[in-house]
């Protein structure tokens, strides 16, 4: 008595409820996802209740007071992955869903038709794969099941980038990464969108120019978006070879990578660091370009990757080797790479003579007249906004010739060199006539012993001859 109480209570319910529960609906779904086709009536739990689920007419999964049972026929194909995980809903679902699920079903309970449903089931194709390497191509399109006319359009990052149900994206970069979004509108106005995730591996965004002060070691920065230095896992991407090249006019192989198990690492450098990193220091480094080259694999397929590496070095000059007092002199500064931002400046320690040039300029000249004020040390630099990277100075020396009358030290010596010979004319002078002074006194004294001696002799004439005095006289 109680059972059939229960089954009347069942079927009053289901004939208040069947006018509107008896609709036909799409269910719109995605390969690979979970879905759940709704039923709309409740059996309040009654497992004694038959529970049928139809798909295009035919018997597709049922539940009676035994349990689960299928159809023997072509159309339960697929029933296996489906089941009614409660009789409180009967809500038939499935954690995998196919293109070929698609169709009309239908809940039947008791007998009685519940809901009609139709699953239409679409599908984003991502060819090679949804994981690619870097420089690869990426080819993007949607099917369904059944088979429809149907509008699509293509965004990524909320921006349309096509019309139509293909993409296909060329050398495709890191930075095209992330969710591509599929629109989708059917013929009779249901819209609908689907998105797919793309993840390309390879190069992650460095400095492409490192700035050389003088000769000491730099850094070549080179840093991968997935984890380059450890083994990877079954179907990741791996390192196969690779080596870091100088270009110059013969190109130099400078180093080779050690690669094992798919794991990479530069000679001598394998200790534990960041596994995204394969930075490499150069201990004496030249100006150009390096070149970091390497192959990586993901399931059957390899792309070789290559990535520069400019290293700027400054060098100035001036249009003049010597350098005169008001004289015109051009100062010379150039670089061999710049970023795109980066300004070439010329900087005295009076800034009102700081000059640059325009963002990614590789050459600055700067006019100035040689003055006071304008000589001694100069620096060019590299800057990005109030950031200098590098610089080099020029010291600037005026040449203090002779004929440079403009310059107080000249006319400073000039005086002093006057004063000193006017003090040695002086000095000289005063000692000539100092030593004729005297001279004139011997010969005086001498005159005098002469004529005392001659008027010794005239008195007294023994061994004395006044004719040769007065010849010497």
């Amino acid at each position: 008595m109680k059972e059939k109480l229960q089954r009347f209570s069942f079927y009053l319910l289901f004939f208040q409820t069947s006018l509107t529960v008896a609709s036909n609906e799409k269910i719109i779904a995605e390969v690979g996802k979970k879905i759940a086709l709704p039923c709309g009536i409740s059996t309040n739990g009654d497992t004694k209740v038959e529970i049928q689920w139809n798909k295009d007419d035919s018997m597709f999964v049922k539940y009676n007071k035994f349990g689960k049972s299928h159809s023997k026929t072509p159309a339960s194909a697929g029933s296996d992955r489906f089941h009614v995980p409660s009789h409180i809903t009967n809500n038939l679902e499935t954690t995998n869903v196919k293109l070929t699920d698609s169709g009309t079903f239908t809940c039947i309970i008791g007998g009685a038709t519940m809901k009609t449903l139709q699953l239409i089931v679409f599908e984003i194709l991502a060819e090679p794969s949804d994981i690619l390497l870097m420089s690869e191509n990426l080819k993007l399109s949607v099917t369904s099941s059944p088979f429809m006319t149907l509008e699509a359009s293509w965004l990524k990052d909320g921006i349309k980038i096509r019309d139509g149900p293909n993409l296909e994206v060329k050398n495709i970069t890191i930075e095209q990464s992330g969710n591509y979004i599929c629109r989708i509108k059917m013929k009779d106005g249901v819209e609908t969108s689907f998105s797919k995730t793309i993840s390309v591996k390879g190069f992650r965004s460095s400095p492409a120019i490192v700035y050389m002060s003088g000769k000491k070691l730099i850094n070549l920065p080179y840093f991968f978006n997935f984890k380059v230095r450890e083994s990877p896992l079954q179907n990741e991407v791996k390192a196969v070879e690779g080596n870091i090249k100088y270009l110059s006019k013969t190109t130099k192989t400078l180093h080779t990578l050690t690669v094992t198990s798919g794991a990479a690492c530069w000679p001598g450098k394998c200790e534990k660091t960041d596994p995204e990193d394969l930075s490499i220091p150069i201990s004496s480094p030249k100006s150009g370009l390096y070149q970091m080259e390497i192959v990586l694999q993901i399931g059957d397929r390899e792309k070789r990757l290559q990535r520069n590496v400019c290293v700027a070095n400054i060098t100035v000059s001036t249009s003049h080797n010597s350098i005169i007092r008001e004289s015109n002199v051009t100062l010379l500064c150039s670089i061999n790479c710049i970023d795109k931002d980066g300004r070439l400046c010329w900087h005295h320690v009076n800034r009102s003579y700081d000059i640059c040039g325009p963002p990614g300029q590789e050459k600055l000249v700067k006019e100035i007249t040689i003055l006071q004020k304008t000589s001694g040390n100069w620096t060019c630099g590299v800057f990005i906004e109030e950031k200098r990277l590098a610089g080099v100075n020029l010291t600037l020396e005026i040449q203090r010739g002779f004929l440079d009358l403009s310059n107080s030290l000249f006319w400073v010596t000039v005086v002093a060199g006057v004063i000193v010979f006017l003090l040695i004319v002086t000095i000289l002078t005063i000692t000539i006539a100092r030593h004729r002074r005297v001279r004139r006194a011997r010969h005086r004294a001498w005159l005098l012993e002469n004529l005392h001696q001659h008027r010794r002799c005239e008195c007294n004439y023994k061994g004395f001859a006044p004719q040769r005095l007065r010849q010497n006289i």
